[in-house]
């Protein structure tokens, strides 16, 4: 006859109960969408765009390029802002007033987010600006463009995604 201590009998159900928890954990942590904040406080979950193409747009006051494709951006979220989110991101990190005093002064006029969401979209690390960063219409980073970019260039990057 074998002796069993106590905690034998219950060591199935423990396990059990343990990996409950961890798969609970991992779903809960893996299905939890980014939340962007944009500069009026107004949140949007990354899963709610799904259905457009989503650009994020990295930028800086000093970098002359950031500042000479502003125009293009602008006019490239104008045309298509029914299809595409594009949001400015700014490199820096400034706080949030002076953040708000550069996109009054170089007239940004399509949203741009209070804080960096590169870690909770998985965009690793940025080598430089400007870069813009597209992603499909089911979420999916699609391409990373490196430099100025222009409304053609860019309705060019989604086309070629398209195929």
């Amino acid at each position: 006859m074998r002796f069993l201590y106590p905690c034998e009998k219950y060591m199935p159900r423990f396990i059990r109960i343990f990996l409950s928890i961890i798969c609970l954990f991992f779903a809960t942590s893996v299905s939890a969408s980014p939340v962007l904040e944009d500069m009026s406080g107004q949140k949007v979950s990354f899963s709610d765009l799904q259905g457009k193409w989503v650009l994020i747009n990295y930028w800086a006051s000093w970098c002359q390029s950031c500042i000479d494709e502003i125009a293009e951006l602008n006019h490239f979220y104008e045309t298509k802002k029914n299809n595409v989110v594009l949001f400015a991101v700014n490199y820096d990190a400034l706080p949030i007033d002076m953040q708000q005093q550069l996109i009054e002064q170089f007239d940004i006029r399509y949203p741009s987010l209070q804080h960096d969401p590169g870690r909770s979209l998985q965009l690793g690390s940025i080598r430089g600006v400007p870069v813009t960063f597209v992603f499909n219409p089911e979420g999916k980073l699609s391409n990373t463009l490196y430099g100025g970019q222009t409304a053609e260039s860019l309705k060019e990057a989604l086309a070629m995604n398209m195929r």
